[in-house]
């Protein structure tokens, strides 16, 4: 076996630092496009999370008032309002201050019948949502559920 000689070259070529970068930066590239599916799909399954909570504030405000919110006060205005309209009308009916928020930029919509005693509650999702089952779809209660199709927003009601 050959010794090096004092003041040889014992490092690498560029060549070889540049082929073991792009060796690198293409298994990164494979790896991270696996998992932005995963962390798009999770943030959806929150979004489902937060519409169940939703749900379970809404029978409490229904338990209270006799009807599903239609402002802050147990009053009878109803219609479609926004989700930090909802917001708002569960702290000032001293319902919950810890409402869920709507998530990175995707919109959250509820609306209520004429009478206060149903309503609907939607998310828009990242990724088609097939998988989740109990979704409705057309429109009820002023929110646009989407279509049965290519399908991004996940509704329910009561």
């Amino acid at each position: 076996m050959k010794e090096f000689e004092k003041g040889s070259n014992q490092g690498f070529t560029l060549i070889e630092m540049l082929v073991v970068i792009i060796i690198i930066s293409f298994l990164m590239g494979i790896v991270l496009t696996g998992t932005l599916g995963f962390q798009a799909l999770a943030r959806d399954t929150r979004r489902a999370g937060d519409l169940r909570n939703a749900q379970n504030f809404l029978e409490l405000y229904l338990t209270k008032c006799g009807h599903y919110p239609g402002d802050g006060n147990c009053s009878t205005a109803y219609g479609t309002k926004t989700w930090p309209t909802l917001a708002g009308i569960m702290v000032s009916a001293n319902i919950t201050t810890q409402f869920p928020k709507e998530l990175s930029g995707r919109n959250y919509y509820y609306g209520v019948s004429a009478d206060g005693l149903s309503y609907t509650l939607g998310a828009e999702l990242e990724r088609d949502h097939n998988v989740l089952k109990d979704d409705i779809d057309g429109t009820s209660n002023g929110v646009n559920c989407g279509s049965v199709t290519d399908d991004k927003v996940y509704c329910i009601s009561s």
